[in-house]
């Protein structure tokens, strides 16, 4: 009984090593066909929008086909979400840039201040593909969620910062798993911290995922 408990715990364990390596192949591969600038947004969405669908229960789901599906789905506004982010990340550091090369009191308070908002912005960054997998709503609506989940959630937050920083003590210590499984396993801790809360918040506040009040 014991052998075949423990046959049974390795057989699943090798499963899901499996799954995240072959999505993290299809991140990959469909980050490169949309020529990377088009390609890693939508791509990621997607990886995102599978794990979802793994920690809500459905585990055997057809991967690559509702990897495509998601891609397809979300191409546009995943892309445009990303632009969006992407202009507002070089906006950041162009002003962080010219603030630092003030040399004066004024200067110094704008670093700090761009400081603040680069923090806040990184905590967006954190949540935004697993607010945009969740909710069904409008890209700016997407970077609003993405704020107050993380504002509203520190503890998920800094489990998120926590697994990602334990990944990358796992693969210093075993590089090979960096291209098999890096995109999927980091991905994957984001979206169950987030899920974690999203559930919380849904409870506490009334709203569904569609981003509507329960009745």
């Amino acid at each position: 009984m014991m052998d075949a408990g423990f046959s049974g715990g390795i057989y699943k364990i090798c499963v899901w090593i499996m799954r995240f390596a072959w999505l993290n192949l299809l991140w990959i591969v469909f980050t490169l066909l949309g020529l990377v600038l088009f390609g890693f947004f939508p791509a990621t969405a997607s990886m995102f929008a599978v794990e979802r669908k793994w920690i809500r229960g459905q585990e055997d789901l057809p991967i690559f086909q509702t990897f495509w599906k998601e891609y397809k789905a979300s191409f546009i506004k995943a892309n445009l979400l990303g632009l969006v982010l992407t202009a507002f990340g070089i906006l950041l550091i162009m002003n962080y840039r010219i603030a630092g090369a003030m040399n004066t009191f004024t200067g110094q308070v704008l670093s700090y201040l761009l400081l603040f908002i680069s923090f806040i912005y990184g905590m967006i960054l954190l949540y935004i593909f697993p607010v945009y997998s969740h909710y069904k709503v409008k890209v700016l609506d997407c970077i609003k969620f993405a704020f107050l989940v993380g504002f509203s959630s520190p503890l998920m937050t800094v489990m998120i910062v926590l697994s990602a920083v334990l990944y990358y003590l796992i693969s210093m210590a075993v590089p090979g798993v960096i291209p098999v499984l890096t995109g999927s396993c980091l991905s994957f801790t984001a979206m169950w911290f987030a899920h974690c809360a999203f559930k919380r918040i849904e409870l506490k506040s009334g709203y569904t995922e569609a981003g509507k009040k329960n009745e």
